[in-house]
């Protein structure tokens, strides 16, 4: 009989679209392709990673890993991923079968970097997020057909990372405080599609159909980055960028020898990054400084970027990268930032942008390999 009191059941709605049939597709494309899989996502640090491991193979040759499995109390690998099941409340691996038959567990691992949080910025210029990602048999089966997936934030690389990661109960409904990685890996999930062409959920692919960012370095891409990296318009700028796209499709080695040649006081050398990358940015916004710096230096540099007199708040007896965070907070009033070009030594590549301009400059420094940096 019809109870007009009766409550409606509410329908629940998936924030996300991960299923099994997703991951388990480019698992497979692990093991019958290329173990380990790298792509540039869009608004990420760095490159995206999805590598296939096999424990123990895979760790069984690290001191580090094998320190973890002391240090820990666990006499072999096997004891280590019981520990994990028991997390997940997944069944029990039988250790001593295992060992006698040498038997190898897959493990898929997600890898990528994001924005630091507000405490991670005093140590690190991004924040590394790895997924772990476990396949199991649910129900009375003896394939595959489901997973178990488990996260961890930090640096630390070694298995510690697995064995302290959390379970995540519901991917596609996850909590609040791990929700933005969460949204992130979907994301690298639409890339690694695209990377692969191995097609996955459409509610991914269709979500993020821009996610992988191409490797090609166009001419726009250098018209782009001439005109993000310089306050001030660049009146060559067609003609500047398609020099420097021109160079960047030389033979690295002839390259470099020419520029010494030219420039016999200017040290050039491979370090996997573009030669003529601090030719990106105009001399009138760029300015070289010793990694110890006074405020009134930074006044002054400032002040010679903008043409105009420019002066900040700090607290006394504050010196060199302390000020950063003062410098920003003064500089973001105006939306603006004060950003690095790493010289990979004891020194700053110091260049003012306005604040709007950071994000797609870091992602075009990842993709045509430019070193550039936020300061913290």
């Amino acid at each position: 009989m019809w109870n007009p009191f009766r409550k409606k059941k509410k329908i629940k709605h998936n924030k996300y679209n991960f299923d099994f049939e997703s991951f388990y597709k480019l698992f497979i494309y692990l093991q019958e392709e290329n173990s380990y899989v790298e792509t540039l996502v869009e608004g990420q640090h760095k490159v995206a990673e999805m590598i296939w491991y096999e424990i123990p193979n895979s760790y069984r040759d690290s001191e580090t890993d094998l320190n973890v499995l002391k240090n820990n109390g666990f006499s072999n690998f096997y004891e280590l991923l019981n520990k994990v099941h028991e997390k997940a409340e997944i069944g029990l691996i039988d250790t001593e079968e295992w060992l006698k038959n040498d038997r190898q567990y897959n493990l898929m691992q997600f890898n990528f970097r994001t924005d630091p949080s507000e405490e991670e910025r005093s140590y690190f210029k991004s924040a590394l997020h790895k997924f772990y990602v476990l396949f199991v048999i649910v129900g009375d089966g003896e394939e595959i057909n489901a997973y178990r997936i488990f996260y961890k934030r930090g640096m630390d690389y070694s298995i510690a990372g697995l064995l302290n990661s959390i379970d995540i109960v519901d991917l596609n409904n996850p909590d609040p405080e791990i929700e933005p990685a969460v949204a992130e890996l979907e994301k690298v999930l639409a890339a690694m599609s695209q990377e692969t062409g191995v097609e996955i959920n459409k509610g991914i692919t269709d979500k993020y159909p821009n996610a992988r960012v191409s490797r090609e370095i166009t001419l726009q891409d250098f018209k782009d980055v001439l005109d993000l990296a310089n306050y001030w318009e660049i009146e060559d700028l067609e003609e500047k960028a398609q020099y420097l796209y021109e160079q960047n499709y030389r033979d690295k080695n002839e390259l470099i020898a020419e520029l010494e040649e030219k420039n016999e006081d200017w040290e050039y050398y491979d370090d996997g990054y573009f030669p003529l990358r601090f030719e990106i940015i105009h001399e009138d916004n760029y300015w070289y400084s010793d990694w110890k710096f006074d405020p009134e230096d930074i006044e002054g540099i400032i002040g010679s970027f903008l043409d105009e007199s420019w002066n900040f708040n700090y607290p006394e007896e504050t010196y060199s990268h302390d000020l950063f965070p003062y410098i920003q907070k003064a500089l973001a009033e105006r939306d603006l930032e004060l950003m690095n070009m790493n010289t990979l030594g004891d020194s700053y590549g110091f260049f003012l942008v306005k604040k709007e301009n950071v994000a797609p400059l870091l992602s075009l420094s990842a993709k045509m390999a430019l070193r550039i940096e936020q300061l913290r």
